[in-house]
């Protein structure tokens, strides 16, 4: 499935299979608006910017392509906008 979103600047794409095999550090990344969890193949595109696909909690946010820093991320399920490191679960001291 591919969606363009032109105003906000960002493409995605999300494979739609059914399974989720998870990678351990995936585990505590969810949409901090509706708790879905990416998986390893999910996908972002950097755009506008250098139209890297790459999948951005494996970077912190940053393309690997041209080191541009995005500060919000789109969730690939409710397709709202969050701080990036919103995304992150915290664990207790």
């Amino acid at each position: 499935m591919f969606f363009l979103i032109p105003a906000l600047g960002l493409t995605f794409f999300r494979d739609k299979s059914d399974t989720r095999l998870f990678e351990p550090s995936f585990l505590r990344i969810r949409c901090p608006l509706c708790a879905w969890q990416p998986e390893k193949k999910d996908r972002w595109m950097c755009w506008p910017g250098c139209q890297h696909v790459w999948n951005t909690f494996e970077t912190a946010g940053v393309c690997p392509g041209c080191a541009k820093h995005w500060h919000s991320t789109v969730c690939l399920r409710c397709q709202q906008w969050s701080a990036h490191e919103d995304w992150y679960e915290r664990t207790s001291p």
